[in-house]
């Protein structure tokens, strides 16, 4: 069953409650952030897919808009947009516990979403899990060897390219949309050492992260064991789940792809809280 609802210290977001018919979890649910500018049912429907793999499998979940995004009305709010994205996942948390009787609480965020994500952990005790998805990176000296052959050898080795390439210079065309320049994603997590301080720091009070880097993340992250030379501080836990997908683009377009994804982000918010083993 999936229920609209209207809350906030302004009324003024907008979610979306699946409630499992057998609900093995009562006190933990699941809620799913906005990635940038994407409203609640996620890139490709994701959300909403995996709230009904959540339901299935007894668990609860909530995907709610952001303000300013989907249907969620913009009110002024002072502060970084991180902070009014804490107070308002914050606020989510008050109306599932209030209305529901949830006490802890399983992020999931990608992109954007993976750092609202981590930055309302920091602050909100009652969260327990984050599932991050393309979540914060930084290049390591390993880094480019990766990221050289997984970017530029496939596209080096197919004749495809090689075609376009010589048509271009015979044709003068420059590949490229002269009306319209490339930009950047706009990302607000923080320097390799604010971040390294936050994942310890959520260990330390008992948080359980699951990190899945996707082939999206190529130009930041690019071979498996990244995530440890990222943050020479942590080391291979129980409560660290680190995957490696190059394969899978950063939206999980391809329904494969998809379904894989969410079948690993399922069983994980579905199994207990592993034992912790805190970093030196």
């Amino acid at each position: 069953m999936e229920l609209m609802s209207v809350f906030g210290r302004q009324e003024h977001l907008v979610g979306w409650y699946c409630q499992p018919e057998n609900r093995r979890c009562h006190k933990t649910a699941v809620v799913m952030l906005t990635p940038g500018m994407l409203h609640h049912v996620g890139p490709m429907r994701m959300h909403v897919e995996l709230a009904r793999r959540l339901a299935d499998a007894g668990m609860a979940s909530f995907r709610f808009d952001l303000s300013g995004i989907g249907e969620s009305l913009a009110v002024a709010s002072e502060g970084s947009s991180l902070q009014r994205a804490s107070s308002e996942i914050g606020q989510a948390f008050d109306w599932l516990q209030a209305n529901h009787g949830y006490e802890r609480f399983i992020l999931f965020g990608l992109c954007s979403g993976a750092d609202d994500a981590l930055a309302a952990a920091i602050d909100d005790p009652r969260i327990v899990k984050l599932s991050l998805m393309d979540g914060c990176g930084f290049r390591t000296r390993r880094f480019y060897g990766h990221w050289f052959l997984y970017k530029y050898v496939p596209k080096l080795l197919r004749l495809s390219k090689w075609r376009d390439l010589v048509m271009s210079r015979f044709s003068g065309a420059d590949g490229g949309a002269a009306s319209m320049p490339l930009g950047q994603d706009i990302r607000e997590f923080g320097n390799a050492e604010l971040c390294q301080s936050q994942v310890n720091q959520l260990l330390q009070r008992g948080v359980a992260m699951q990190w899945l880097y996707t082939g999206g993340a190529i130009d930041y992250y690019s071979y498996a064991t990244q995530f440890f030379d990222m943050f020479p501080s942590i080391k291979p836990q129980p409560a660290l789940d680190i995957h490696h997908l190059p394969s899978i683009d950063h939206l999980a377009s391809l329904r494969s792809d998809r379904l894989s994804l969410l079948e690993l982000i399922v069983n994980w918010c579905c199994a207990p809280q592993p034992s912790f083993q805190l970093s030196a």
